[in-house]
């Protein structure tokens, strides 16, 4: 019987990580005429990794306020200023 301890078993973005290393090496040692498949399959699983890939944040909460209300024009848009000038 397997062992099904999930402490153990490795997550769907390791295996994915895994499975692109062994794809890089076999690209590397491919014939060229038998690599495009290979690239294809690459190409598939780095596009899996990017979707189970959490966002990285940069910045804080504050950053992104002030984020959104640039994007919108800014408290101060209304006075004819933008952020940050002075006059």
């Amino acid at each position: 019987m397997p062992d099904t301890d999930p402490v153990e078993r490795p997550t769907r973005l390791e295996e994915l990580d895994r499975l692109r290393g062994m794809l890089w090496l076999s690209i590397l040692e491919a014939p060229s005429d038998k690599r495009a498949p290979l690239a294809a399959r690459l190409e598939s699983v780095l596009t899996q990794i990017e979707a189970l890939t959490p966002a990285v944040k940069t910045g804080d909460s504050i950053d992104e306020i002030a984020a959104r209300r640039a994007a919108r024009g800014g408290a101060t848009s209304r006075l004819g200023h933008t952020a940050g000038s002075a006059s």
